[in-house]
């Protein structure tokens, strides 16, 4: 099946740069200017086959001496007719349409037609001034070799392209376009008027006989003709358009097609639901739509999406110093765009205002909004600045949670509005207010001790179990060495570690009994926390 089209065709792309197998299309190229009618012959290789069509030219040679003969441009026998290309010269045809006569003009290709390829044919027609008669029909047949005409009768062959509508326009040039699939070998193009007389397709006009000095006119249909191409063509036939909507959207479907086309749909798969380029459609379930062409079809699925859940919840007072967090996660929401900027499912709001959020899920999208007029009185709590005692000498801190009608201590898991800490760590106290607000603070206590050193000043190894070792008493140091040396000045022991002791020997003998030295070097925090280093010399008497 094919569709052919006059005047505008539903074409989205024109193959403007495909090659053009029609030779001398714009009939420019001449063996010289034409000077009388039934001159064809001058814009080879164009031929008429019995009939004497006419080459009109701009500045005719010589005037006519008969109006018949008259074939310049724009003035000439038929009228006024401008060249369609803005060049010198179109051929003119006349149909008797009461006698079956017929003119024709046929030119061989540039090459021959390959078989399943896909041709645009294209030639334009203007009916002159003086023309009686205004038809459709008028087309153009591609064919392996010259047809056979009888006489100046009708060439039998079904053509390719015709005309649909009546050409009547005698101030513009119409385009008669079409495409076609090639058997293979088509070598010639033929235009002319393929039909009989009383062929009920044929259309015919009677605009009556005119006052043109060509009284030969006045009997028959007579067209200028110019521009004829033959070009192979790429076809395209695609689809354009929105395939994902919401209940009861509207979208529109674009054709892109360099070919003829019309669409269908899978609920009326058989039925042409439109021929434009834009079709409008409201689906209320999916349905898929088809582009057709005598040649491709392309077809798109269009799925119909519910629009996202969301739920902000009721407009709400916000705590002064608090935050909301403003959740819209929606399971099938893939895109959030929210009134701040922000583009994640969830935002934390902590100012008073209107917060709205957009969610989309493949282009169907859903808005809430929620308000947060005021703020609700809220103090800030403190529980002080972090601390630091020493509860190895019995310090103890009292901490208080401040105004509220509830209270929860971490670590203690305490509930009074005061506890006393008694131990180092992080403190923390949620306090709930009157009007549904709350607080948490948080304190670190630290415990930092002065270093304290005791060290005895006589002690007895003889194994008795009492005051058998002798060794410093360390309290709160960071770091620690101990010593003991006789009376010749050797070190006789020496300890890094506050739990070890001398046991009163030296090199597995026991030391006499006397007085021995001792030092003690140590470090550790004062009560500013700050390291100091100090130390203590003294003696002791060992007995026995």
């Amino acid at each position: 099946m094919l569709r052919f089209y006059v005047g505008l065709l539903l074409l989205i792309v024109h193959q403007s740069n495909a090659q053009n197998l029609v030779p001398n299309p714009g009939f420019e190229t001449t063996l010289a200017s034409p000077s009388s009618a039934g001159q064809w012959n001058l814009a080879q290789p164009w031929d008429g086959i019995n009939g004497t069509p006419d080459l009109y030219g701009r500045n005719q040679v010589s005037l006519p001496l008969l109006p018949c003969d008259n074939v310049d441009i724009p003035y000439n026998a038929g009228g006024f007719c401008d060249e369609r290309t803005g060049q010198n010269h179109y051929m003119g045809l006349q149909f008797d349409l009461i006698n079956n006569q017929r003119e024709y003009i046929t030119a061989p290709l540039v090459i021959p037609l390959n078989n399943g390829d896909i041709y645009r044919i294209e030639f334009y027609l203007q009916r002159a001034d003086s023309s009686r008669f205004a038809c459709n029909r008028i087309g153009a047949l591609l064919s392996n070799n010259i047809p056979i005409q009888p006489g100046t009768g009708v060439i039998n062959f079904v053509p390719q392209l015709e005309a649909l509508a009546q050409v009547t326009d005698t101030a513009g040039w119409t385009k008669v376009t079409g495409v076609y699939q090639a058997f293979g070998g088509e070598n010639y193009i033929t235009i002319g008027i393929f039909r009989n007389d009383n062929d009920p397709q044929l259309f015919k006009t009677d605009y009556g006989t005119t006052t043109a000095g060509c009284t030969a006119m006045n009997d028959h249909a007579y067209y200028y003709i110019d521009d004829v191409s033959v070009t192979p063509v790429n076809v395209t036939v695609e689809i354009e358009g929105d395939t994902v909507i919401c209940p009861g959207q509207t979208t529109v479907l674009s054709a892109n097609s360099n070919v003829p086309f019309w669409w269908s749909s899978s609920d009326f798969p058989n039925d042409t639901v439109a021929l434009s380029v834009d079709t409008i459609i409201t689906p209320n379930a999916p349905v898929t739509y088809y582009l057709n062409t005598d040649f491709k079809t392309d077809s798109v699925r269009i799925l119909i999406v519910n629009p996202p859940i969301v739920n902000l919840g009721p407009d709400t007072l916000l705590c002064e110093g608090d935050t909301i967090f403003l959740d819209a996660t929606a399971p099938d929401g893939l895109l959030y765009t929210w009134s701040t900027g922000d583009t994640s499912s969830i935002i934390a709001v902590t100012d008073t205002g209107t917060y709205s959020v957009l969610v989309d899920n493949l282009g169907c999208s859903t808005e809430d909004s929620v308000v947060i007029p005021a703020f609700l009185e809220n103090p800030f709590l403190t529980l002080g600045e972090d601390s630091s005692y020493c509860f190895f000498y019995n310090d103890s801190l009292t901490l208080d949670g401040g105004a509220g009608i509830s209270y929860l201590w971490q670590p203690t898991l305490e509930t009074s509005r005061e506890i006393t800490v008694l131990v180092p760590g992080i403190y923390s106290v949620t306090v709930n207010r009157a009007n549904g607000c709350r607080r948490t603070a948080t304190l670190e206590v630290q415990e930092i001790c002065e270093p304290t050193v005791f060290v005895p000043n006589a002690f007895t190894p003889d194994d008795d179990g009492l005051n058998d070792i002798f060794r410093p008493y360390v309290n709160n140091v960071l770091l620690y060495n101990f010593r003991v040396i006789n009376r010749r000045g050797q070190i006789i022991f020496y300890s890094e570690n506050p739990t070890e002791g001398w046991d009163g020997t030296y090199d597995g003998q026991d030391s006499p009994i006397g007085v021995y030295v001792f030092r003690v070097n140590y470090e550790g925090l004062d009560e500013d926390g700050i390291k100091v280093k100090k130390k203590m010399i003294g003696t002791v008497t060992l007995i026995r």
